[in-house]
């Protein structure tokens, strides 16, 4: 079942914790309690591709400042390692 757009613009304008906290409280028609589900479904499948996203950047750069380091850190631990 879609969104209506009305339930949407509602839903959007209170945000994640107060639309939670009505479908707690479980005092609508049933179709707005689908859409409730849906709506927060949604959102969090959207926050966890962020997330994702995010942690795949910061791997990256992770990544990359570790080869900067260890090519940077070469000629210091070779004249250690090969006296």
């Amino acid at each position: 079942m879609s969104i209506r757009p009305e339930s949407r613009a509602k839903f959007e304008k209170q945000g994640t914790l107060l639309t939670l906290h009505h479908l707690k409280m479980d005092n609508m028609e049933p179709t707005e309690k689908i859409e409730i589900q849906n709506w927060l479904a949604e959102e969090d499948h959207n926050a966890r591709q962020l997330e994702a996203t995010r942690f795949r950047w910061m791997l990256g750069f992770t990544i990359v400042a570790t080869v900067g380091a260890l090519i940077a850190a070469w000629p210091v631990v070779k004249e250690w390692l090969f006296k």
